[in-house]
């Protein structure tokens, strides 16, 4: 009998055992299975993980929302509808986020005031009119440089309102066989890409993509032919022949080997710059032209010729355009006569138009 009875102990503590098991396997699979239902780092930590903010500007894009809702959301819900041994999905449980607090991104800057008198010594005009170069009249906090990071490249301004979102419409001046920054353009941003270049003899008129369009036509301050046969239009008549004269357009891009100064007398005198968002282009001094023109006396930029200089970019402030980014090439590199000091040719420089600007999405800095 006691044989007997240490069986059924036996048994009955297996069962006990089993049971128990069991219980907590249950108890186990039901909270994670049930937890799944909590947003727990929804509401826990403060964080509406239905926040979708794609370009920091307060403003939500729905279908990105959507999207990362899919991908954070529980994805089952308490309803008595759903309620059972197999809960049904909620994949329509997306509530709208709550709007956030913007933080601008645009700082603007208050720079110290050169002077470009005619009384001024070359010396002393030269050495302000590089520090002038070098001023940032804005810090734009999400500044990119696309195509290549070195010469070829140029910086574009992505803090609000600014960036490039498709569809986006670009203009770019002045190729030399460098596509880089027109295929980043659009490929990586979508941007519908308008290409210029006379000089690229080789090619024809062209589609390079299905977004990128090549015309053997120049940018030049008057329409007409040039002295070495190259079509060119102002960029005014550009946006004529294109069907964008009241188009905003989003880059504006050129790179003409020192005709930039007339192309921008031209553009601040018929207004063709007031529906461009951001400007960037390659300036270059008078010793450019004696370093790569193959001229048998060096060409030195003379006081009139700084004040002229500084008068058009100038102008392009009286138009309310704001430089948040410069480059040297340091292929431009030369020296200056008076002294053991060296400066460039050629200066990147990088603009936005403050006239798309709103005054509380900038802020100014101490």
């Amino acid at each position: 009998m006691s044989d007997l009875s240490e069986i059924i102990k036996m048994h009955l503590r297996k069962k006990i055992a089993l049971t128990c098991i069991g219980i907590f396997l249950v108890v186990i699979i039901f909270v994670g299975y049930v937890g799944r239902m909590i947003p727990w780092h929804g509401y826990h930590h403060h964080v509406n993980m239905f926040e979708y903010d794609e370009y920091g500007d307060g403003d939500y894009d729905e279908r990105a929302r959507i999207d990362h809702a899919r991908r954070l959301a529980p994805k089952w819900n308490y309803t008595k509808q759903n309620m059972g041994f197999f809960m049904r999905p909620r994949l329509d449980w997306m509530p709208t986020p709550k709007p956030t607090k913007f933080v601008p991104q645009i700082i603007l800057k208050k720079n110290e005031e050169l002077s470009f008198s005619s009384s001024l010594q070359l010396p002393k005009i030269e050495e302000n009119f590089y520090k002038f170069l070098e001023q940032k009249d804005v810090i734009c906090k999400q500044d990119k440089r696309l195509g290549f990071q070195h010469d070829g490249g140029y910086n574009v301004c992505f803090s609000p309102p600014f960036g490039l979102k498709k569809p986006c419409l670009v203009y770019s001046f002045g190729i030399g066989k460098d596509w880089n920054f027109d295929d980043a353009v659009s490929n990586i941003y979508g941007c519908r890409v308008l290409s210029f270049d006379p000089s690229l003899t080789e090619l024809k008129n062209h589609n390079r993509s299905k977004l990128i369009t090549f015309q053997k036509i120049g940018l030049g301050g008057k329409n007409g032919v040039n002295k070495k046969g190259w079509k060119m239009k102002t960029f005014r008549q550009h946006l004529k022949d294109e069907g964008h004269s009241q188009t905003a357009i989003d880059y504006l891009k050129f790179d003409v080997e020192y005709t930039e100064w007339k192309i921008l007398k031209n553009m601040l005198t018929d207004n063709s710059l007031d529906n461009v968002k951001q400007l960037g282009f390659e300036m270059h001094t008078p010793e450019f032209l004696g370093k790569f023109q193959n001229k048998n006396t060096p060409t030195h930029a003379t006081v009139n010729d700084y004040i002229k200089m500084v008068d058009l970019l100038k102008g392009l402030e009286k138009k309310n355009f704001r430089k948040f980014n410069h480059r040297r090439n340091p292929f431009c590199e030369y020296k200056a006569t008076y002294a053991e000091k060296s400066f460039y040719s050629c200066y990147e420089l990088h603009y936005v138009n403050m006239n798309f600007v709103a005054s509380n999405y900038t802020v100014k800095s101490n």
